[in-house]
């Protein structure tokens, strides 16, 4: 089928109108002839997507599914509201029902027959190609030497960490037992060996920069609209199984996941205002946070568009970790704008303005609350150092103050909870000895150190000189801690304190980023003992979460702010079967074929713009003669 133009000219209105319709070519007995299908109307669509159109209104007619790109949906929606609107002749739709009827399979089955086997689970799967097509990974992958077959596996492994997170070897088994991803449009990879998982990540991790940087240019294509303007950066640290003794990445230090137990590596991301990662890098398990700034400047300067930050930087966002005052200063030097909070406490040089001056502050509320019932109130208010380029935003959270309040009773309860309990056993005759006694209790005021600063204790003697008991008291002039209060710096100062302050919470995606690589995409443990190996996991998790960040932008742009482990478990009952079938002669056919989407599971599709590729496949593996044919369909 093709469309046609026809053109008429109107003598008296001495105007051209023209018209378009979707015709074929049929056979007659006077030769070749033209049959108009249908009457389109005036198109106002370029002539070089009339093919395409054709195309999608032949499917649309036919029951098909078309073949066309994710950047074609615009002409997908032309074509059904166009079949839609239409009306056959009925001479057509009369050939066409009897066309339909004669393409139909009729057979006697025997229902006590029916069964089903190879179930594979399909819709996360979808999902993930349309994000997949929408990133062009697949372009992205060839421009940086990849082979089809490469491609292939390297979709698959990333594809299950974000369906079912694991291991390498988890992923190998996820795809070959429970997933119909082998069966999706591509290089045919049901049969490559595990090993392939393991190679294809380390051919990614040893291009990682350019990939990298080709993703997040396409993310900056579909979402522009805070691209470039503000980078938020963090770490993060997972632990590793085993000793991992030749492994240089393994270190030990200070576990965010609370494992002492076991070595750590270390992941740092920079995403941008809308969530969206930019680049990564991933440290010994043992690095300084504040040592991987100017690192992290360092690559980005690098990357193909960072010549362009030269005329207009973006903003640099640092939680307390990192914002040392050499960093600062650093920023400072290379003229990066920023928002930080400092490393240094500097709530002390404020204390009056919070404790006495909160009537001028502004409030902020946030529409929601906590766990407790209350309200999440924020308040702020904007400083201007006199002679300084900076400003300085005095926050008070009330949730904020909550936490910390909680934190602190729970360390001062522990704390009075050993002191009594010390004093308990110098008064039942325990500990005698006023020498140990107080060696005692200094290594009990060393491990509470926090808590203990609230208190002035002693040891009781006797008049023979032993320990009697422990005398405790609240100092009376303790300043209470300034809870809920902190001090942002920024070089912003034609922002208002809320503009700062909701600048600074968009730390939170990254924030968010950790969160989801770590509890939704298996970025921990870490089981591989050697370097390269152990980098590999780590960026495969991350370009996971390039896929996954797409997903959940474009759901939260429909309004549908589920995260993706929601989505996830919805989708996990579309699946993919073979039904076998055995009719009245003793055939019996394998019928592999996609199950219909429940409202839930289409509901997802809808939003997404997402269509089954999979055909229906009938395989007949017995009959009545005992042999074995192919009915493809």
């Amino acid at each position: 089928m093709f469309i046609r133009e026809n053109k008429t000219y109107n003598k008296k209105a001495q105007k051209t109108y023209i018209k378009h319709c979707l015709v074929e070519s049929v056979w007659t007995e006077k030769g070749s002839r033209q049959r108009t299908i249908m009457n389109l109307g005036h198109l106002t669509i370029p002539r070089m997507e009339w093919k395409k159109l054709a195309h999608a209104l032949e499917c649309q007619l036919t029951g098909q599914q078309t073949l066309l790109s994710t950047t074609d949906n615009h002409i997908e929606r032309l074509a059904l509201s166009l079949v839609s609107n239409m009306k056959l002749s009925k001479k057509l739709q009369k050939k066409n029902d009897s066309e339909n009827k004669e393409e139909r399979k009729l057979v006697t089955i025997d229902l006590k027959s029916i069964k089903t086997t190879k179930s594979r689970e399909m819709g996360p799967e979808l999902v993930c190609q349309m994000a997949w097509d929408l990133l062009d990974v697949e372009k992205t992958l060839k421009k940086t030497n990849f082979s089809d077959r490469e491609i292939a596996i390297a979709k698959a492994v990333i594809f299950g960490r974000l369906i079912s997170p694991g291991s390498e070897m988890h992923t190998y088994r996820w795809f070959r037992d429970r997933s119909a991803l082998s069966e999706f449009p591509g290089a045919n990879i049901s049969r490559c060996g595990k090993d392939m998982f393991y190679e294809v990540g380390d051919n990614l991790y040893s291009k990682k920069d350019r990939i990298e940087e080709l993703l997040y240019m396409k993310e900056r294509e579909l979402f522009p609209h805070n691209a470039g303007t503000i980078f938020l950066y963090d770490l993060t640290n997972t632990y590793m199984e085993g000793s991992c003794l030749g492994n240089n990445l393994a270190e030990r230090g200070h576990c965010k996941s609370k494992r002492t137990d076991c070595p750590l590596i270390t992941l740092s991301l920079v995403v941008d205002g809308d969530g969206m990662p930019i680049t990564s890098h991933i440290y010994k398990g043992n690095q300084s946070e504040p040592e991987t700034m100017e690192d992290m400047i360092g690559r980005l300067e690098s990357m193909a568009w960072g010549n362009q930050t030269t005329l207009l930087k973006p903003t640099v966002a640092m939680d307390r970790g990192i914002a040392t005052q050499s960093n600062v200063d650093y920023l400072r030097a290379n003229q990066y704008p920023y928002i930080i909070i400092k490393r240094e406490d500097e709530r002390e040089e404020y204390r009056k303005q919070f404790e006495m001056e909160r009537d001028s502050f502004t409030h902020i509320g946030q529409n929601r609350k906590s766990a407790y019932g209350d309200e999440n109130n924020v308040y702020t208010k904007k400083i201007v150092p006199d002679g300084e380029d900076i400003c300085k935003v005095l926050c008070i959270s009330d949730g904020k103050a909550r936490k910390e309040k909680a934190i602190d009773a729970k360390k001062i309860q522990r704390f009075l909870d050993d002191i009594n309990k010390f004093d308990k056993s110098i008064k039942d005759g325990k500990i005698k000895d006023f020498t140990k006694t107080s060696a005692k209790l200094e290594r009990i005021v060393k491990k509470h150190k926090t808590a203990s600063e609230a208190y002035v204790f002693s040891v009781n003697k006797t008049v023979d000189g032993k320990a009697e008991g422990i005398v405790l008291e609240k100092k009376a002039a303790f300043e209470e801690t300034l809870y809920g209060c902190y001090v942002m710096e920024s070089t912003h100062k034609e922002l208002s304190d809320i503009e700062l302050w909701k600048l600074y919470m968009t730390l939170t995606h990254v924030e968010s980023a950790f969160r989801a690589m770590k509890s939704e995409l298996g970025m921990r443990p870490v089981y591989h003992q050697n370097e390269s190996r152990s980098g590999a996991h780590l960026f495969i998790t991350v370009l996971a979460y390039h896929l996954l960040a797409v997903i959940e932008r474009l759901l939260m742009q429909k309004g549908d702010h589920r995260q993706w482990s929601t989505i996830r478990e919805v989708l996990s009952t579309h699946a993919r079967n073979t039904v076998i079938i055995t009719d009245k002669d003793g055939n019996t056919d394998h019928v592999r074929v996609s199950g219909a989407p429940e409202s839930m599971h289409q509901e997802i599709y809808d939003m997404l713009e997402i269509k089954d590729p999979l055909k229906q496949v009938v395989l007949r593996v017995k009959t009545a003669t005992g042999d074995t044919t192919n009915m493809d369909s």
